[in-house]
């Protein structure tokens, strides 16, 4: 999938010079829907931090109405720096976490493996 001209200028200004290539292609993985609006808030909410990035894109991928939340409120349901909070702490997690490999990808819905 094609990046935004927007979303190219973004992740330009975000990461450093010797990290943009690996942003670009980690963006290009993700093209479900409204990728150019996950695009834009995971390059925001990274801070450009290659992990921050790529844990953002897990989110979006796994439950994009989630993310969605963390990125914006078109609603005002939700008060900014409640919003900031929520997205500084799961940037922390995510710093503390660095080095750890994340787990296999299991439907919420499916029973557990009975072997």
């Amino acid at each position: 999938m094609s990046l935004s001209a927007e979303v190219l200028a973004l992740c330009r200004a975000a990461f450093a010079p010797g990290e943009l290539e690996l942003a670009l292609r980690a963006l290009e993985a993700y093209g479900a829907e409204r990728a150019d609006r996950v695009h834009r808030n995971a390059i925001r909410m990274s801070e450009g931090r290659l992990h921050r990035l790529a844990g953002w894109s897990n989110v979006a991928e796994d439950d994009p109405e989630t993310f969605l939340w963390y990125a914006e409120d078109p609603e005002g349901a939700v008060r900014p720096r409640t919003r900031e909070f929520a997205v500084g702490f799961m940037n922390g997690f995510a710093d503390r976490h660095l080095l750890e490999p994340r787990g296999p990808r299991t439907d919420p819905g499916a029973s557990p493996d009975p072997s």
